[in-house]
Protein backbone atom coordinates (compact mmCIF):
# COMPACT_ATOMS: atom_id res chain seq x y z
CA UNK A 1 0.00 0.00 0.00
CA UNK A 2 2.86 2.54 0.66
CA UNK A 3 3.97 2.00 -2.62
CA UNK A 4 0.64 2.90 -4.38
CA UNK A 5 0.52 5.92 -2.07
CA UNK A 6 3.92 7.02 -3.08
CA UNK A 7 3.14 6.32 -6.94
CA UNK A 8 -0.41 8.20 -6.47
CA UNK A 9 0.36 10.90 -4.26
CA UNK A 10 -3.34 12.49 -4.48
CA UNK A 11 -4.39 9.08 -2.54
CA UNK A 12 -2.01 10.31 0.45
CA UNK A 13 -3.29 13.71 0.40
CA UNK A 14 -6.86 12.86 0.54
CA UNK A 15 -6.22 10.56 3.65
CA UNK A 16 -3.82 12.83 4.77
CA UNK A 17 -6.81 15.63 5.36
CA UNK A 18 -9.41 13.50 6.16
CA UNK A 19 -7.59 12.58 9.57
CA UNK A 20 -6.71 16.07 9.23
CA UNK A 21 -10.75 16.96 9.51
CA UNK A 22 -10.97 13.74 11.89
CA UNK A 23 -8.94 15.43 14.40
CA UNK A 24 -10.43 18.86 13.83
CA UNK A 25 -14.32 17.46 14.70
CA UNK A 26 -13.35 14.94 17.35
CA UNK A 27 -11.71 18.28 19.01
CA UNK A 28 -14.91 19.58 18.64
CA UNK A 29 -16.96 17.23 20.92
CA UNK A 30 -17.88 19.08 23.83
CA UNK A 31 -16.07 17.22 26.97
CA UNK A 32 -17.55 15.67 29.76
CA UNK A 33 -16.31 15.23 33.34
CA UNK A 34 -13.11 13.90 33.33
CA UNK A 35 -13.05 9.95 35.06
CA UNK A 36 -10.46 9.05 37.11
CA UNK A 37 -8.68 4.91 36.71
CA UNK A 38 -8.74 2.69 34.09
CA UNK A 39 -7.27 2.46 30.50
CA UNK A 40 -7.22 5.91 28.72
CA UNK A 41 -8.56 5.68 25.72
CA UNK A 42 -7.29 9.06 24.97
CA UNK A 43 -3.45 8.82 25.03
CA UNK A 44 -4.55 5.71 22.38
CA UNK A 45 -6.64 7.65 20.03
CA UNK A 46 -3.77 10.55 20.18
CA UNK A 47 -1.28 8.56 19.30
CA UNK A 48 -3.16 6.88 16.44
CA UNK A 49 -4.95 9.58 14.66
CA UNK A 50 -1.69 11.23 14.96
CA UNK A 51 0.48 8.21 13.11
CA UNK A 52 -2.06 8.30 10.46
CA UNK A 53 -1.77 11.62 10.10
CA UNK A 54 1.67 12.31 10.15
CA UNK A 55 2.39 9.41 8.16
CA UNK A 56 0.12 10.52 5.08
CA UNK A 57 1.57 13.91 5.04
CA UNK A 58 4.84 11.89 4.95
CA UNK A 59 3.99 10.36 2.06
CA UNK A 60 2.41 13.53 0.40
CA UNK A 61 5.57 15.63 0.81
CA UNK A 62 8.40 12.88 0.93
CA UNK A 63 9.19 11.96 -2.94
CA UNK A 64 9.57 8.20 -3.43
CA UNK A 65 13.29 7.98 -3.76
CA UNK A 66 13.84 10.34 -1.36
CA UNK A 67 15.47 8.36 1.14
CA UNK A 68 17.14 11.56 3.14
CA UNK A 69 16.15 11.95 7.16
CA UNK A 70 16.00 16.31 5.95
CA UNK A 71 13.21 15.56 3.64
CA UNK A 72 10.94 14.06 6.49
CA UNK A 73 11.44 17.56 8.98
CA UNK A 74 8.60 19.18 6.63
CA UNK A 75 6.02 16.52 7.20
CA UNK A 76 7.32 16.15 11.10
CA UNK A 77 7.06 19.93 11.68
CA UNK A 78 3.99 19.91 9.88
CA UNK A 79 2.13 17.46 12.05
CA UNK A 80 3.67 19.02 15.80
CA UNK A 81 1.88 22.21 14.47
CA UNK A 82 -1.05 20.38 13.83
CA UNK A 83 -1.17 18.89 17.21
CA UNK A 84 -0.50 22.40 18.85
CA UNK A 85 -2.91 23.68 16.89
CA UNK A 86 -5.71 20.96 18.19
CA UNK A 87 -4.99 21.32 21.68
CA UNK A 88 -5.09 25.36 21.16
CA UNK A 89 -8.72 24.53 19.52
CA UNK A 90 -9.70 22.74 22.55
CA UNK A 91 -9.62 25.54 24.53
CA UNK A 92 -12.40 27.40 22.65
CA UNK A 93 -14.59 24.04 23.52
CA UNK A 94 -17.00 23.89 26.19
CA UNK A 95 -15.93 21.58 29.10
CA UNK A 96 -12.43 20.71 26.99
CA UNK A 97 -8.53 22.40 27.70
CA UNK A 98 -5.59 22.21 26.23
CA UNK A 99 -2.89 19.28 27.31
CA UNK A 100 0.70 19.56 27.00
CA UNK A 101 0.89 15.96 27.77
CA UNK A 102 -2.01 15.29 24.63
CA UNK A 103 1.05 17.08 22.63
CA UNK A 104 3.74 14.77 23.75
CA UNK A 105 1.50 11.79 23.15
CA UNK A 106 0.80 13.68 19.97
CA UNK A 107 4.65 13.79 19.10
CA UNK A 108 5.10 9.92 20.36
CA UNK A 109 2.90 9.28 17.23
CA UNK A 110 4.47 11.29 14.85
CA UNK A 111 7.66 10.38 15.76
CA UNK A 112 6.42 6.70 15.27
CA UNK A 113 5.06 6.89 12.12
CA UNK A 114 8.60 8.40 10.73
CA UNK A 115 10.54 5.33 12.37
CA UNK A 116 8.04 2.88 10.54
CA UNK A 117 8.37 4.60 7.44
CA UNK A 118 12.19 4.61 7.80
CA UNK A 119 12.18 1.13 8.77
CA UNK A 120 10.08 0.68 5.41
CA UNK A 121 12.42 2.79 3.19
CA UNK A 122 15.79 0.75 4.56
CA UNK A 123 14.32 -2.89 4.12
CA UNK A 124 12.86 -2.10 0.62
Amino acid sequence: MINYLEKNRKFAVIFMVLMAVEIFLVSSITGSKPTTGGLNLSVLYHSIVFFLFSFFTILSIVKKNNKKMKSLILPVVISFLYAVLDEVHQLFVPLRNASILDVLVDTTGILLSVAVYLYYKRTK
